[in-house]
């Protein structure tokens, strides 16, 4: 079972955009990868990977979010346009807390706060703005438009997915690992312990591990 799980969850990434500390991969599917690039929310080794909109898109063109070319459009528009670009960072970090916060207050049975609900309605309204059906071949689908050039667009893409992620069957797979992160438990007895075996799976068994060592020679050093 372990060997199985080191081969599904091996971390892949074809280019991390900082080799020395990378965007965290552990979450299965993007939208709460994206949560998790908040590490240690609240505590003292806490960091935010997405410190401006140059990272918020060097994360969106990593996982697959956009494309090459809409990065490099992106980047540049970026780069001649800096205070819009600030200003979609901002929008992203919060839509990313008020994502978490329906999720984590959700397994924590609390109650979510009615203004985070408005202002993600917002950001969806925005987005719905930009979809339209159009007819490929004989078959309607529903496409992007009027995008070129937006800053927003990779927002626009997180919202959608995590819009349909609130509303689908995979939503109560969504657990939270000890050390913070969020994950997709999609195992048939629901028996996932960990957002990566290979990593927390390998620190609480050696933890454990240690605990039972220090346990044992305890008892062999007490007096019978």
């Amino acid at each position: 079972m372990y060997k199985s799980l080191k081969d599904r969850y091996k971390p892949e990434r074809s280019w991390p955009a900082n080799s020395a500390d990378p965007f965290p991969m552990e979450g299965d599917i993007p939208v709460l990868q994206f949560i998790n690039t908040y590490r240690d929310r609240g505590g003292i080794r806490r960091k935010d990977y997405l410190g401006n909109y140059e990272e918020f898109l060097n994360w969106c063109n990593e996982f697959k979010i956009v494309d090459l070319e809409d990065y490099n459009c992106l980047n540049f528009e970026g780069y001649c346009n800096p205070h819009d670009a600030n200003l979609v960072w901002h929008r992203a970090i919060r839509l990313r807390e008020i994502i978490y916060e329906f999720i984590n207050s959700t397994l924590r049975d609390k109650q979510i706060h009615e203004h985070a609900v408005a202002y993600f309605n917002e950001e969806v309204n925005e987005a719905n703005a930009h979809l339209r059906f159009e007819l490929i071949g004989n078959s309607l689908q529903v496409m992007w438009f009027n995008t070129h050039e937006e800053l927003a667009v990779p927002l626009w893409i997180i919202v959608k997915q995590a819009a349909v992620l609130l509303q689908s069957a995979q939503f109560r797979d969504i657990k939270k690992c000890y050390c913070g992160k969020f994950y997709l438990d999609t195992t048939k007895n629901k028996s996932r312990r960990w957002c990566n075996p290979l990593v927390c799976g390998n620190a609480v068994r050696s933890r454990e591990y240690k605990e039972r060592k220090g346990k044992l020679a305890t008892s062999a050093a007490v007096p019978q």
